[in-house]
């Protein structure tokens, strides 16, 4: 299992990080989200035999993407 940190800098409201959290633990290959208080980051447990972590990213930069539309 690895894990990544990325930023959420562009999201600011709660209800938005929710929901990419529970959109990314929907995600195949994802163990585990955690929201890092405070740091403005999104910390992710994944399974690299499943998924990358530019894909990761990928999905996280639609989703905010998608939140604000």
């Amino acid at each position: 299992m690895s894990i990544i940190e990325l930023a959420l800098n562009e999201v600011a409201c709660s209800g938005c990080i929710g929901k990419i959290k529970r959109e990314m633990q929907r995600t195949n290959g994802i163990e585990k989200v955690k929201i890092l208080s405070g740091s403005g980051k999104i910390k992710i447990n994944f399974n690299e035999s499943l998924i990358l972590s530019e894909e990761i990213n990928r999905n996280l930069y639609k989703m905010t993407l998608r939140t604000f539309d």
